[in-house]
């Protein structure tokens, strides 16, 4: 009694310090019968598994003893029977584990050091045996399932949640199957109940420093997950697959994940979405054919690629420095002297490969929806001698169309072909396993923002999603569009920006060659990289109003700020930079001139600040190179 008593208390005191009462959340879980703890390897982030006083399986976390996670639910739902209910939990056996790996993007060395133990959960009616399993690292937590079945079941859902106090406060989208709404701010009770909201969820206690972020990870033949609150809970919802879905043998459930990041910076750099996916075979893992680069494209600023004008934007990616050119959809109405177009298609790979520009081709997934077909496809596209393929419109995502996912991956592996999918599920951390995905978008990108659809973006949804959508990993957005026409309330600097804020190792740009080639910032997109060795989120940033970004590469610094819908003021102390000179290329706006630059050329040290006055839309760029003076 004296135990349970005490345990009661610490609870009440855990929970009000994360602005949790008691009385705010729901369901039976607020207090364990029976528990077991894991602790991150730095000893600071704790998870807590057991059995709640009502029988239910549940989790929670703790970081630095104060509560982020409330005891939340925990089980699978198999043939109509809760696996989370009425079970027993046995002891678990643990391991470390301690790695580092190449992940391409917003830092160079990912870091895989985790805590895990594997708990077996019994039902004694007789119920299914399977195992839990609870991975802890320094910045966040994960479980996931291991059930041994047998033979054919249905999987009805998941019982899973996470709990949170109403006051929070959050960034989450609407969902949308192609995950292309847009996201934005409320307090985590304003999140409309009942209704799927996209993955991931990013959360920040009222009065609190700390962010939390809810995704999954490692989803390999599994529906999409969505999420949907129900008073302080997010539970998981699969659109896609509502009635449930057939299994037949052992079921892995994805991670279901928590990510727990003492600030931006620290969020922005987590791993731990790639982290809980597989290694990828040796070949792949050092496979020279998988190169980052950036991207010409034609579609945004001129729609269907024209055969004869192809040259003309082969030789402009030479001119730029640029390693890729995308031939988008309309090449399929390709024909010239008698040449079909998959001839067409060639003969104009072959130029551009002459200029020492690859290309990617895009295909729409109804031409290859069946193992048989797809391999065939990617076959003939391999044979023009492209270097990747764009794959659009894909269905939504049941398990079986996850599984097509897995297996478009492992045919372009196959046939070194990089992978871009469009109108696509996000990411869940497999470009760990295949790393030839060097992008995906998932993301409402620059193409929603543009004259020829009449869709203009609101200006604050670009400072929310460095903080939501890449937290999944690289996004397609199709950035720095620098024609006037089509900047409809943005400005050149933030332009150029948003292709340093945003990350994608294949960057494709958005806008026609002639507003790139002359452009008074050439200089800096011939130079631009779309993979950095450090990324730092800027003091002052604050999401859904400005968001500023310094990433360095090699010995460069470039810094991004994107200006949300109103005015703003940034101050950047370069006390990143280390000691010494530093030439510098600053782009400021010009008030009343969005298309134009204000450029200026000094030696910064770190021991300076730039003052940065902000225009609704606008933003600030700079490129800062080790002085040679």
């Amino acid at each position: 009694m004296l135990k349970s008593f005490l345990f009661r208390i610490a609870s009440l005191i855990l929970c009000c310090g994360f602005g949790l009462a008691a009385s705010s959340v729901q369901g039976d879980t607020s207090e364990f019968q029976s528990s077991a703890k894991i602790s991150s390897p730095d000893g600071r982030l704790v998870a807590q598994v057991g059995i709640s006083s009502g029988g239910r399986l549940a989790w929670e976390v703790f970081r630095s003893n104060k509560l982020i996670l409330a005891p939340s639910p925990l089980g699978l739902i198999i043939d109509d029977h809760d696996l989370g209910l009425g079970v027993k939990l046995g002891d678990p056996s643990r391991r470390s584990l301690q790695e580092t790996y190449p992940l391409p993007g917003w830092h160079d060395i990912a870091t895989n050091h985790l805590n895990e133990a594997v708990f077996p959960v019994t039902q004694p009616t007789g119920g299914q045996s399977y195992n839990l399993v609870v991975r802890v690292f320094d910045d966040g937590a994960a479980v996931r399932y291991e059930v041994p079945l047998q033979g054919a079941h249905r999987l009805n859902g998941e019982a899973t949640a996470w709990q949170f106090a109403t006051d929070a406060q959050a960034w989450w989208s609407p969902f949308d199957p192609s995950y292309e709404e847009l996201f934005r701010g409320s307090s985590f009770g304003e999140i409309p109940e009942g209704k799927p909201i996209e993955t991931p969820v990013t959360l920040q206690p009222r009065g609190g420093k700390l962010y939390v972020a809810i995704s999954e990870a490692d989803c390999e033949d599994y529906p999409d997950m969505a999420l949907r609150r129900e008073g302080t809970l997010l539970r998981p919802d699969f659109w896609a697959s509502e009635k449930g879905w057939e299994v037949s043998g052992p079921v892995t459930s994805p991670w279901r994940v928590v990510i727990v990041a003492a600030d931006l910076t620290a969020l922005v750099n987590s791993d731990i979405i790639a982290n809980l996916n597989p290694s990828p075979e040796p070949e792949l893992a050092n496979a020279d054919w998988i190169q980052p680069g950036r991207v010409l494209w034609q579609w945004y600023s001129s729609d269907s690629p024209k055969f004869a004008e192809q040259p003309a934007w082969f030789d402009a990616a030479a001119k730029l420095g640029w390693e890729y050119y995308l031939i988008d959809d309309g090449w399929r109405t390709w024909r010239a002297d008698g040449k079909d177009q998959w001839q067409c298609l060639k003969e104009v790979i072959d130029y551009g490969n002459s200029k020492g520009v690859k290309s990617i081709v895009w295909v729409d997934s109804k031409e290859m929806r069946d193992a048989a077909s797809r391999r065939a496809y990617l076959e003939k596209v391999k044979a023009t001698g492209a270097a990747g393929i764009k794959i659009d419109f894909i269905p939504p995502a049941t398990a079986e169309i996850v599984r097509w996912y897995e297996g478009a991956l492992k045919d372009t592996a196959g046939l070194k072909l990089l992978c871009n999918f469009h109108g696509c599920i996000k990411p869940s951390g497999r470009r760990r396993t295949w790393p030839h995905e060097l992008t995906r978008e998932a993301v409402r990108g620059q193409e929603w923002h543009m004259t020829r659809f009449n869709r203009t973006m609101p200006l604050e949804t670009d400072t929310i999603i460095p903080f939501t959508r890449y937290l999944q990993g690289p996004a397609d957005y199709t950035p720095m569009v620098f024609d006037p026409a089509q900047l409809r309330g943005f400005t050149w600097p933030r332009e150029l920006a948003s292709a340093i804020v945003f990350t994608s190792p294949l960057m494709h740009y958005g806008d026609s060659y002639k507003q790139y080639v002359g452009n008074p910032a050439e200089d800096i997109l011939h130079d631009l990289p779309t993979t950095w060795d450090e990324t730092l989120v800027l003091p002052g940033t604050e999401i859904g109003k400005v968001v500023g970004f310094a990433r360095r590469k090699g010995s460069d610094w470039y810094v991004g700020v994107m200006n949300g819908a109103q005015a703003s003021q940034l101050n950047i102390k370069l006390d990143f930079l280390p000691a010494g000179k530093f030439d510098a290329s600053l782009f400021f706006d010009l008030p009343g001139q969005p298309a134009a630059f204000d450029r200026r050329e000094r030696s910064l040290t770190r021991s300076e600040t730039l003052r940065l006055n902000l225009q609704p839309g606008g933003g600030f760029a700079a490129r800062l190179r080790v002085s040679t003076k």
